[in-house]
C-alpha cells in the first residue's frame, strides 16, 4: 500500500528457463490464459524468455548451466524496478535467485509445496520424466517438507511427454481422452500411498489439465493442484507483503547478499557483464 491509502500496481516478472519457441504459441496463449485471472486485475505480470538456454533440463549438470542464465535474467528484472519475480520452471535456482536479489522470488516448486501444506497432510507431486523427479525429489528435501510427503513423493508419468504431448494438451478434448489418464494412474497410485493432495509436477501442464478440467482425483477427494497458478498467486502475495511491510527475506548466512562490487566481479569474469 501507498502512504495514502491506495494499493501500488505491483509488477510481476515471470522468467521462463527456456528461449521462445515459435513452434510453442499456441502454449504460451493457453498458459496466459489460464494464469492471469488468479491475479489482482491491477497486477502487471510479464512473461519473459532466456536471451538463449539449453532447452533442455532432464539433466542435472544442463540444469546447472541454465540456472546461470535465469538468475541473470531476475537480476535484470530486479534492475527493471519489477516488485517480485516468479521462476516458471519446478527446475530451479530459487535460494541463488534470493541470495542475490532484494525483491521477492517465488517458484513454482516451492510456492505449491507450501500451498500443499495448508489443503492436506501429506502430498505427492507428479510429473513428466523420470529424471525430473530427482531434481523435484531433490528440491522438496532441501526445503524441508520431507516429513509431510507420502514415500517416494515425486512420481513420472509414462511414457514420458515430448514436446508433442504438451502441444496436444492445449487441446481440452485431447487433453481429457489421451494426457489426464496419464497423469491420474500415477496420481491413483498415490492416493493409495497415503497422499491428500497431488501437485501436477510442470509448469506447462499443470493449467492445461486444469483448463480440461482435471482438478481432483476422481472419486478420491483428492485435490490435483494447478501448482504454476497457485504458486503465481503466492508470488504475488509475496510482493504484496513486501509492499506493504517491506518484509522480503532474512539477510543473514544463506541468503545474505554478497558485497555488491564481489558480486559484479565475479560476474565480469564470467562475461555476464560488462566492464
Amino acid at each position: 500500500m501507498s502512504c495514502c491509502g491506495r494499493r501500488k500496481v505491483m509488477r510481476i516478472c515471470w522468467i521462463n528457463t527456456t528461449a521462445r519457441n515459435e513452434n510453442f504459441e499456441p502454449l504460451y496463449a493457453k498458459l496466459n490464459e489460464m494464469v492471469r485471472p488468479v491475479l489482482h486485475p491491477e497486477t502487471e505480470l510479464d512473461f519473459r524468455f532466456l536471451p538463449q538456454g539449453g532447452d533442455f533440463l532432464r539433466s542435472l549438470y544442463a540444469e546447472h548451466l541454465n540456472s546461470v542464465l535465469v538468475v541473470e535474467a531476475a537480476l535484470q528484472a530486479e534492475a527493471e524496478g519489477f516488485d517480485a519475480v516468479f521462476i516458471g520452471c519446478w527446475n530451479d535456482p530459487l535460494w541463488e535467485a534470493r541470495e542475490v536479489l532484494g525483491i521477492p522470488v517465488g517458484s513454482v516448486s516451492e510456492q505449491s509445496m507450501l500451498a500443499a501444506l495448508t489443503l492436506g497432510r501429506r502430498f505427492a507431486v507428479v510429473t513428466v520424466s523420470e529424471k525430473t523427479t530427482v531434481a523435484i525429489e531433490r528440491d522438496l528435501r532441501a526445503y524441508g517438507l520431507a516429513d509431510r510427503a507420502i514415500v517416494r513423493p515425486v512420481r513420472a508419468i509414462t511414457p514420458e511427454s515430448d514436446a508433442a504431448m504438451l502441444l496436444g494438451t492445449v487441446d481440452a478434448e485431447t487433453a481429457r481422452a489421451e494426457i489426464v489418464p496419464r497423469f491420474d494412474a500415477v496420481a491413483r497410485e498415490c492416493v493409495r500411498d497415503g497422499a491428500e493432495v497431488v501437485l501436477i509436477g510442470c509448469t506447462f501442464y499443470s493449467p492445461l489439465l486444469r483448463a480440461a478440467g482435471y482438478t481432483e482425483v476422481a472419486g478420491t477427494g483428492v485435490p490435483v493442484v494447478d501448482a504454476a497458478t497457485v504458486a503465481l498467486k503466492y508470488t504475488e502475495a509475496m510482493g504484496q507483503i513486501a509492499l506493504s511491510t517491506g518484509l522480503v527475506k532474512s539477510n543473514r548466512l544463506a541468503l545474505r547478499a554478497p558485497a555488491a562490487a564481489n558480486l559484479a566481479r565475479a560476474r565480469r569474469s564470467l562475461g555476464l557483464i560488462g566492464d
